[in-house]
């Protein structure tokens, strides 16, 4: 007996922690999911932020640069103001010459030369050569200076035109930096959006994992309580057969001792003849099918696991569904085995699978069990039931159902 109870706890045991496991992994999952999208936002604000700070720094050499444009176009506007004076000076100075020659020439002299050979003696010739050595060597120096300030103005016009196209190109360059990073500044808040929305999803998904994690403990909490209360009764049941037994072969010595008559040892059998019945078919005369007093508390135990909590007409539909079942060639041909049935290695009933149905029935349950085995069936032969509303997509084109309380009955033929 302890051997059996050892085994029974520690396969609770091992059936809680394989589910634990996976519900805890999904969690750690989720939490994983959104630390990974924590981590990839910041790297992405991170790189945003490095952007902003580019973008301020184009925008202040842009600023910049526009100055200087401005600033040298007003140079360029008055180098060609002073190109124009300088050009004005040197055709005033020519003015000046020809005016000069014209003089010359309606005084009789053609040129400096005649000038020198009309003079009066070596005094006047060396005077007039002074005045026009003077006179030559000033014109020449305004000439000079005027062509100086013409190549300096040109030389300085050049360089401000040059200056000008770079800082245009400038301008060019700076536009072109600050639309592509503002695109690229775009898509990554297109980017952040979208993990700010996996993190709000992969965090309803923890919340859910949570709570189904408690939901799942909770259960297991409950089918630990309830097996240990099976194992307890099936305890106190063995120990029970195991006095009675007992009690059994002490009649039957006293019997033999004291040479009863006949009609006291046919007493003393009649414990055994009760322990033995409940083996064997229980046949009414209304019973739909045939079933013994372990197949009634079976299926009185599935009702209450399935449709406590329904009404009586709900918990009878349950037990015809098994019935009906029972009665199918398409299903094994005993409550039991139905009731036990796997499809592709799951139970077709779930408390079978979550150990509801070691729970003890109730006594409206074992009243439709036996009512439903006498053949009474509201839900017009139905092979299958569900809580709520039935799911979509099934085989049958339009399967006939019924709906009693919360529960939807079906017959798919």
């Amino acid at each position: 007996m302890n051997k059996k109870l050892f085994s029974a706890i520690m396969a609770i045991v091992v059936t809680m922690s394989f589910s634990f496991n996976s519900v805890y992994a999904d969690s750690v999952s989720d939490k994983a999911k959104i630390q990974q999208v924590q981590t990839q936002r910041n790297d992405l604000e991170n790189k945003v932020e490095m952007m902003n700070n580019h973008i301020e720094t184009i925008m202040s050499k842009t600023n910049s640069n526009e100055k200087n444009i401005t600033l040298t176009q007003k140079n360029i506007k008055k180098t060609k103001i002073d190109i124009k004076k300088s050009e004005a000076n040197i055709k005033q100075a020519q003015v000046i010459f020809d005016k000069r020659m014209r003089v010359m020439y309606m005084n009789g002299s053609s040129s400096y030369i005649n000038i020198m050979l009309d003079s009066n003696g070596i005094d006047d010739f060396i005077s007039r050569l002074e005045n026009i050595k003077k006179i030559v060597n000033f014109d020449q120096k305004v000439i000079d200076d005027l062509k100086r300030k013409e190549t300096a103005i040109n030389l300085k016009k050049v360089e401000l035109d040059t200056g000008n196209k770079k800082l245009l190109s400038l301008r060019v360059d700076n536009k072109k930096n600050l639309a592509d990073l503002t695109k690229q500044k775009l898509a990554q808040k297109v980017l952040v959006s979208k993990l700010d929305a996996q993190e709000k999803q992969y965090g309803a998904q923890l919340v859910i994992d949570e709570a189904t994690a408690k939901r799942q403990a909770i259960l297991d909490r409950q089918a630990i309580v309830d097996r240990q209360a099976n194992i307890a009764r099936q305890s106190s049941v063995d120990k029970q057969n195991a006095a009675s037994k007992q009690l059994l072969v002490n009649s039957k010595k006293v019997s033999n001792k004291q040479e009863k008559s006949q009609k006291q040892v046919i007493k003393t059998t009649e414990p055994t003849r009760s322990t033995t019945v409940q083996t064997r078919p229980i046949v009414s005369k209304n019973a739909a099918i045939q079933y013994t007093a372990s197949d009634l508390n079976l299926l009185a135990r599935l009702i209450t696991a399935e449709a406590g909590g329904e009404s009586y007409n709900a918990q009878v539909a349950v037990g015809a569904v098994v019935v009906n079942r029972v009665k199918s060639s398409s299903f094994p041909n005993t409550i039991s085995a139905v009731i036990n049935q796997k499809t592709s290695g799951n139970y077709e009933f779930t408390p079978v699978l979550n150990g509801n149905i070691n729970r003890t029935a109730q006594a409206n349950a074992v009243k439709a069990a036996n009512e439903s085995l006498s053949g009474n069936d509201p839900t017009s032969n139905a092979l299958f039931f569900y809580s709520g509303n039935a799911p979509t997509g099934l085989t049958s084109p339009q399967p006939f159902s019924i709906k009693i309380d919360n529960m939807t009955f079906i017959n798919m033929s």
